[in-house]
């Protein structure tokens, strides 16, 4: 028996039961997982729920023929991909012009030939996994572009207003803006390399290389970076650390975590107040990173969607450059680690994030 590469499911739609039992009997015999319907309707009600790889439809059928059908299906953006093959009589041959109009992609006459409708069948299932694949690799592509541009936005400020101080400055505060400068582009070029590499040898579940680290060097040059941008808001960027262990990780990703978190803390957190993070081990046993702000907080009906991609958190001074990237991104980058993050209401009022990470001692 030659099975297909993947256990594709197909909706078979007759108002006859014979019809619906020879027909599913072949493709199980492929290895096609079959489902069926004994109307138009019923086909309908199925799809709302659960979209099939390819419907092989009736095309005559009382109450609602095979072209509504078709039409309907065409017009929902879930099932508007789905490869239809019209099953109609020899008399009806006429008909298939209408049938393509209505969506089809194909037909095949009653009887069949077994051999020409497995040929159809599996054809059609080839060109919808091409196309599918196709699609997958553009959006992320496209997804892959914003998420370059997002990570990038927070070194190239940093390199904005690290220049800026430059100016007119001598001495060591000189050399402190260079500093900062170089390590911004240092992190550029490695944002550009993780994410070209990433796509190059198209990886999608391999996580990232993990090491032995302290987390009191990333914060430390993390508040250093976007202590500038806090003060343009009269804020301030304080900084606890209350113990260090060793945890597994990766230090890129970690940083990346840390600056969304922290520049989100800066555009949403109240002017003229303090943005405190603080890093120990809390009573699980875990090493706990914590961002607080004294923001308008996160509104309840808001929270369920917080780390869902291309979210807007309502309010904040920034909201409208908002790119809504940046919690979805930094939510999968933490699972990748094997670490959790999660937000909490402030007492007082306000936002707490935490990044919890296991001990490298646990992981070995």
């Amino acid at each position: 028996m030659n099975r297909p590469e993947a256990r594709a499911r197909i909706l078979v739609v007759d108002d006859q039961p014979a019809n619906i039992q020879t027909v599913g009997t072949l493709l199980t015999q492929q290895g096609y997982d079959v489902v069926s319907a004994l109307s138009g309707a019923e086909a309908l009600a199925f799809c709302e729920t659960d979209i099939p790889d390819l419907i092989l439809l009736d095309m005559r059928m009382p109450r609602m023929d095979g072209f509504e059908v078709c039409s309907r299906l065409k017009t929902l953006v879930p099932t508007a991909a789905v490869p239809i093959i019209f099953l109609t009589a020899a008399s009806e041959r006429e008909s298939v012009i209408r049938g393509f109009s209505a969506g089809a992609v194909d037909y095949v006459t009653k009887p069949f030939v077994e051999e020409e409708l497995l040929a159809r069948v599996r054809t059609h299932l080839d060109l919808k996994r091409m196309r599918d694949d196709l699609s997958r690799i553009a959006q992320e592509r496209a997804d892959l572009t914003q998420v370059v541009a997002h990570d990038l936005k927070n070194p190239l400020t940093a390199i904005l207003l690290a220049a800026d101080g430059a100016v007119g400055a001598e001495g060591d505060k000189l050399q402190a803006q260079i500093d900062t400068i170089r390590a911004s582009v240092t992190r550029c070029i490695g944002f550009i390399d993780q994410y070209l590499g990433r796509w190059a040898l198209a990886e999608k579940v391999q996580g990232p290389e993990l090491e032995t680290l302290n987390l009191a060097p990333i914060l430390e040059s993390a508040v250093a970076e976007l202590q500038a941008r806090a003060q343009q808001r009269g804020m301030n960027i304080a900084l606890s650390i209350g113990d260090d262990p060793e945890v597994m990780g990766n230090a890129l990703v970690l940083r990346q975590i840390i600056d969304n978190l922290v520049s989100n803390a800066v555009k949403y957190g109240a002017a003229s107040t303090a943005i405190e993070i603080g890093c120990a081990v809390g009573r699980s046993g875990l090493l706990r990173v914590t961002v607080a702000d004294r923001g308008p907080g996160i509104p309840a009906d808001q929270t369920d969607r917080l780390f869902k991609r291309y979210t807007r958190i309502e309010g904040g001074a920034e909201v409208a450059h908002s790119s809504g990237l940046g919690l979805a991104m930094a939510k999968v980058q933490a699972e990748r680690l094997g670490a959790h993050l999660w937000y909490e209401p402030r007492d007082g009022g306000g936002s707490v994030f935490s990044l919890a990470l296991p001990l490298a001692e646990d992981g070995r």
